[in-house]
């Protein structure tokens, strides 16, 4: 006699399955970041996430154990997919301060292009560790490979990583907060670039080429 199967556990309705959570999950996420871009994290409760989410703590639970875990998760998927692109974007250059360059120009249009994104940064601020862990050592990595190239000069890649994080917040809060120039994120390449040692001409000449496209990351599953 054949064996009977449960055809609620079958592949189809376990993508089906799959895809609802991944929806709700995703209004949740989408929920967090527009709150925190408002108002910033401590202003944000768990029970403003759910509410905007139109959805039950019961359900929130299901995906999340406290309010940081989703902030945390939020920051996960507004950044650190955006610094994974930055690095498939530069894997092929071989100048430390054209890499350097690229990354902070497509931070800054990026901010312009979304600025709920922007605002999400800026409100997340650089106390909040997630932050400083997806970016941070990038931007520390890059620093040093100018340094070991010659390109840079630098007594103490920490702390010239800490003012350049600083000096990427304020300049994300300046550009989404009026109209901006064109070529704003040339200036700020720009002034990083002198800051780490570049002359003024030759950082003016780095800035202002042409900016190679991002592309999306290969997905894994």
């Amino acid at each position: 006699m054949p064996a009977t199967t449960n055809s609620s556990a079958t592949p189809a309705s376990t993508s089906r399955h799959q895809r609802r959570r991944e929806k709700t999950r995703a209004r949740l996420i989408d929920a967090a970041r527009t709150l925190v871009a408002e108002r910033g994290v401590d202003a944000v409760g768990l029970s403003d996430i759910t509410e905007a989410a139109d959805l039950g703590v019961g359900t929130f639970y299901n995906y999340f154990q406290s309010r940081d875990e989703i902030v945390e998760a939020v920051a996960e998927a507004s950044i650190e997919s955006l610094g994974a692109r930055m690095d498939l974007m530069t894997a092929g250059m071989d100048d430390a301060a054209e890499i350097f360059s690229s990354s902070l120009r497509h931070l800054v249009r990026h901010a312009i292009s979304d600025p709920l994104w922007g605002w999400f940064v800026v409100r997340l601020g650089v106390a909040h560790p997630k932050l400083i862990d997806i970016l941070g050592p990038r931007a520390a990595r890059d620093l040093r490979q100018g340094v070991d190239a010659g390109r840079f000069t630098i007594a103490d890649v920490d702390m010239t990583t800490a003012c350049v994080f600083g000096a990427l917040l304020s300049t994300l809060h300046y550009v989404i907060s009026a109209p901006v120039q064109d070529g704003i994120d040339e200036v700020f390449a720009q002034a990083m670039l002198c800051m780490v040692g570049v002359t003024p001409g030759e950082a003016r000449d780095i800035a202002a080429r042409p900016l190679p496209e991002l592309s999306d990351v290969p997905s894994t599953r």
